[in-house]
C-alpha cells in the first residue's frame, strides 16, 4: 500500500513539472530593398505608371486588330509582335489571367472601295482582254490621263506621252522634298511612270497580258470606280476581299508565333449591337442624326460637360482637321449637315456602291471609330485594364473610343492604361499601306527567320520608335549567333557529362569558387531581368542581362577547358535552363529538353524510322573504319591516319555534328543548328582552299627553282671560250675569247674588257664545275 502510494505521489510530482515548448523562431525581416513595382507608360499620362488590375489576378485587354484590305506589313509585325511580347510577360512572368481582346476590322471605307476596285478590274479588265491591243491601249492612255491630272497637277498642261518621262526625270532629285508637303507624291509619279512605260512601249502589243495589266493597274482603278462604282451592290464582293486578307493575316502571325488572341470579333458580326450602342449616345445627349441619314458624336456637347473630356490622349490634335478627315474616311458624305467640323460619324448612310444595313435612320455602316467601343464594351463591360494599338491610332481613333464608351457608359474612364507601340521605319523611311511603299511581311521573311524579327523588337523598347537599319540587323544576328552556341556547347558538355557517368566514371559534384561565383552571376541576372520587367516590360534590358550572364558562363567554360576548374554541368544547365525560360516567356520557342530555342533545323524532328536517322552516321563510322584498318594493315606513316581523322570530321560536320578536340584527349561532340553547320563548313572550305592557295604557292616556287636549275645547268654547259662569240657584237678575240674589238673593228674599251673578263671568270667556275660533275 505504500509502495503505492508512492508511486502515486511520484506521478503527480511528475505531471506538475514545467511543458515542455519549443524555442522562439525569429521572423526573418524583410530587406530594405523591395520587390520592383511592376510601372507600364501609359499614354494617357505620358509616364510610367503603376499597373493595378481591375480584378487582382486578372488582366481585361484589347488590341486594335488589322484593317483587312491589303497584306500585312513590317509595322504591324511591328506592332503585334511588341504587344505579344508584352502580353506574354504579363502572364508568363507575372502570372496574371489575361484576356485578350483583338477585332478584325471588316467593314471600312478603304475595304470598300480595295473590293470595289478590285472587283471592277477583274470584270472590265482582266477578264475581258486576253492579250494587249489597240483598244486597250487606248482605254489605259484615258486613265493615265485622268489619273496624272488628279494626283500630279505639277505636271499639268503638258503632253503626257512625249513629255512626262523628261518631266519625272527632271524631278527626281526634289521627290522626297516635295513629299514633305504631298506624303504620297512619290507613290503617285511612281504608278504613273510605271503605266506609262507600259502604254507607250515600243513592243506594247507583245507585252504578255498579265505583266501589262499589272502596269496600268494603280492608274486603272480609281478611273473604273469614279465609273462604275456605283453599280457594285452584291454584298458577297465586300465580304470576299476581307475574308481572304483576315487569313493571310492570320497566318502571317502564326509564322511570327503570335498568340492568337482569347476572343477575335469581327465588325460585320457586330452590327446590331452599334445600332443600339450608338441610340443609347444619342438617348444620353452625347449623338445626333443628320438629314442624310447619318449619326455623328457631338463633341463640343461632351467636351463641355463637367463629367467628361474629349482628346484625353492628344488633346493638341483635336482641331486638326487632316487628321479628323483622315478618321472619317474618303467615303464619308453630308458633312455639311455636322454641327462641328470636329464631329465624327457614328453611322454612315451608305451610297450606291456601298455595303448597308437597315436602321432607324436609314441604310448605312459604321463609322469606324464606334466599332471598337462597341466590340470591346461587349467582352469588358464598362472599363478594361488595357488597350493598345500603334501610336498612329491616338488620334482620333483612340481619342473618339474613349468619347463614345464614356458617353454610352456615362463614366469617367473607360480604359485605364493605354499602350502605344512606338512607329516602325525602314532605313530611316516610314512605312504606309496609303503610300504603298512598306515591306510585306512575306517579304521580310524571305530575307530573315521569324526568331531575327521578334529579337529586333525585343531588344527595342515596345512604345518607341524603332528603326530597322543594317546596325540593327548585324547586332540582332550576332546575339543569336551568340546565344545559339552557349546552347550548342552546353548540350555537348552534358552530354559528355552522361556518357561519363554511363561509363562509370567518377565526376565530382563539389563546387569550386568559380561555380559558386556563376550562381551569384545568375541571382544577379535574374534580379536584373525582374527589374527590367517590372519598369516597362523592358524586354531589352532581360535580354542584355541575359547576353551578360552567357558571356560569364562562356568564361567559365574556357576555364574548365584550359585545366584551371574541372567542370561541373549542374551549375550551366541551371543557367542555360533560366535563360530558355525567359526566352520562352518572351516568345522564342525552347527545346523539349529546356537546353536552347527551337532551331529551323530541327522543325518537324521525329520524323522517319531509327534506320533512316541512323544510316548516314553509321555510313560515315563505317567508311571511317574501313579507311583506317586498310591504313593498319598496309602499314601507313601516322599521318596518313591523321588524314582519316579529318576526314571523318569533315563527313559529322555536314552530318550537323562537330567534334571539337580538348587538352584532355576526349573530342566534346557538339550537335549543330543550321546556321553553326554552315558557318563551320564555311571555314572548313576557307581553310582548303588557304591550303590549296599555299600548295599553288609552293609548286609555282618549286618550279621557278627548278626552272632556274635548268636555266642554270644550260648555262654551266657554255665554254666560256665560246660565250662571247657573237660576230653581230664582235670581231676580233683573245686566245681566251674575251673580245677585243667590237662589229665595226674599233678597240673595246678598257671598262668593257674589265666586265667582259669578269664574267668570263664566273663562267670559268661554272664550267668547272660541269666538267667535275660530269667526271664524277
Amino acid at each position: 500500500m505504500n509502495s503505492l502510494r508512492k508511486s502515486f505521489t511520484r506521478f503527480i510530482s511528475m505531471s506538475t513539472v514545467k511543458k515542455v515548448t519549443q524555442p522562439e523562431w525569429h521572423a526573418p525581416q524583410p530587406s530594405a530593398v523591395g520587390k520592383p513595382v511592376l510601372k507600364i507608360y501609359n499614354s494617357l499620362t505620358r509616364s510610367k505608371t503603376e499597373f493595378v488590375p481591375i480584378v487582382p489576378g486578372h488582366i481585361t485587354w484589347y488590341c486594335c486588330g488589322p484593317t483587312v484590305y491589303d497584306h500585312s506589313h513590317m509595322g504591324h509585325a511591328r506592332n503585334y509582335v511588341s504587344t505579344d511580347i508584352c502580353r506574354r510577360i504579363f502572364q508568363d512572368y507575372f502570372g496574371y489571367n489575361v484576356k485578350f481582346i483583338q477585332n478584325v476590322t471588316d467593314i471600312d471605307d478603304k475595304i470598300i472601295i480595295a473590293a470595289r476596285q478590285q472587283y471592277l478590274f477583274e470584270q472590265k479588265l482582266s477578264g475581258v482582254y486576253q492579250q494587249v491591243n489597240s483598244e486597250l491601249v487606248a482605254k489605259s492612255e484615258e486613265y493615265l490621263t485622268s489619273y496624272v491630272e488628279k494626283n500630279l497637277p505639277e505636271f499639268t498642261g503638258k503632253d503626257i506621252k512625249s513629255e512626262f518621262i523628261a518631266w519625272a526625270d527632271s524631278i527626281a532629285s526634289n521627290v522626297q522634298d516635295i513629299a514633305k508637303e504631298k506624303p504620297k507624291f512619290p507613290m503617285y509619279l511612281k504608278a504613273a511612270r510605271r503605266a506609262h512605260d507600259a502604254i507607250y512601249s515600243t513592243n506594247v502589243l507583245a507585252t504578255p497580258i498579265a505583266e501589262y495589266l499589272e502596269s496600268i493597274k494603280e492608274v486603272a482603278t480609281p478611273s473604273l470606280d469614279k465609273e462604275f462604282g456605283s453599280t457594285v451592290n452584291d454584298p458577297s464582293i465586300f465580304r470576299k476581299l476581307p475574308s481572304f486578307w483576315e487569313n493571310k493575316f492570320d497566318q502571317d502571325m502564326a509564322r511570327l508565333n503570335v498568340l492568337p488572341s482569347t476572343v477575335t470579333t469581327r465588325v460585320s458580326e457586330y452590327i446590331p449591337d452599334i445600332i443600339e450602342f450608338i441610340d443609347k449616345i444619342i438617348e444620353n445627349g452625347f449623338g445626333y442624326p443628320t438629314k442624310d441619314g447619318s449619326v455623328y458624336f457631338d463633341t463640343a456637347k461632351f467636351e463641355n460637360d463637367p463629367n467628361h473630356d474629349y482628346a484625353k490622349l492628344q488633346p493638341w490634335n483635336k482641331g486638326d482637321m487632316s487628321l479628323i478627315n483622315d478618321g472619317e474616311g474618303s467615303l464619308t458624305t453630308g458633312q455639311d449637315t455636322k454641327k462641328s467640323s470636329a464631329d465624327f460619324a457614328l453611322w454612315k448612310a451608305s451610297k450606291p456602291g456601298e455595303p448597308s444595313w437597315p436602321s432607324k435612320w436609314g441604310e448605312g455602316r459604321p463609322g469606324w471609330h464606334i466599332e471598337c467601343s462597341v466590340m470591346a464594351s461587349d467582352i469588358t463591360g464598362q472599363t478594361m485594364d488595357i488597350h493598345s494599338g500603334g501610336i498612329d491610332l491616338c488620334f482620333p481613333h483612340h481619342d473618339n473610343e474613349l468619347a463614345q464608351s464614356e458617353a454610352y457608359f456615362d463614366n469617367k474612364q473607360w480604359v485605364n492604361y493605354f499602350m502605344h507601340s512606338g512607329h516602325l521605319h525602314i532605313q530611316g523611311q516610314k512605312m504606309s499601306k496609303s503610300l504603298k511603299n512598306f515591306i510585306t511581311i512575306e517579304q521580310a521573311l524571305e530575307d530573315f527567320s521569324s526568331r531575327q524579327l521578334r529579337l529586333v523588337f525585343a531588344l527595342s523598347s515596345w512604345e518607341k520608335p524603332l528603326d530597322f537599319k543594317d546596325s540593327l540587323i548585324s547586332e540582332v544576328k550576332t546575339i543569336e549567333s551568340a546565344f545559339s552556341k552557349f546552347f550548342t556547347n552546353v548540350r555537348a558538355l552534358n552530354n559528355d557529362y552522361k556518357h561519363k557517368v554511363n561509363d562509370g566514371e567518377f565526376v565530382s559534384k563539389k563546387l569550386s569558387k568559380y561555380e559558386k561565383q556563376l550562381y551569384d552571376d545568375l541571382d544577379i541576372a535574374q534580379d536584373e531581368v525582374d527589374v527590367a520587367f517590372n519598369d516597362n516590360l523592358a524586354s531589352g534590358q532581360a535580354l542584355r542581362a541575359i547576353q551578360i550572364l552567357i558571356s560569364k558562363s562562356n568564361n567559365y567554360i574556357q576555364l574548365a577547358a584550359s585545366g584551371e576548374t574541372e567542370l561541373r554541368i549542374d551549375v550551366l544547365l541551371q543557367v542555360t535552363r533560366w535563360i530558355v525560360k525567359i526566352l520562352e516567356i518572351l516568345g522564342f520557342e525552347a527545346r523539349a529538353d529546356r537546353l536552347g530555342w527551337v532551331d529551323s533545323s530541327e522543325a518537324g524532328e521525329g520524323a522517319g524510322s531509327t534506320e533512316d536517322i541512323a544510316l548516314p552516321y553509321v555510313k560515315a563510322l563505317s567508311q571511317f573504319r574501313d579507311a583506317v584498318r586498310n591504313l593498319a594493315i598496309s602499314k601507313a606513316d601516322n599521318s596518313e591516319i591523321l588524314k582519316a581523322c579529318d576526314t571523318i570530321r569533315s563527313d559529322l560536320i555536314n552530318l550537323s555534328v562537330s567534334l571539337d578536340d580538348r587538352p584532355s584527349g576526349a573530342a566534346l561532340v557538339k550537335f549543330l543548328n543550321a546556321s553553326e553547320k554552315e558557318q563551320l563548313i564555311q571555314q572548313q572550305e576557307d581553310k582548303l582552299k588557304a591550303i590549296a592557295e599555299k600548295e599553288k604557292k609552293k609548286q609555282e616556287q618549286a618550279a621557278a627553282a627548278a626552272k632556274k636549275e635548268e636555266e642554270r645547268l644550260a648555262k654551266m654547259k657554255i665554254n666560256p671560250q665560246d660565250m662571247f662569240k657573237d660576230s653581230s657584237l664582235y670581231s676580233t678575240w683573245d686566245e681566251r675569247g674575251i673580245p677585243t674589238k667590237d662589229a665595226k673593228g674599233e678597240d673595246v674599251s678598257k671598262s668593257m674588257q674589265k666586265k667582259l673578263t669578269k664574267q668570263h671568270q664566273q663562267q670559268q667556275k661554272l664550267y668547272d664545275e660541269y666538267l667535275a660533275s660530269q667526271k664524277a
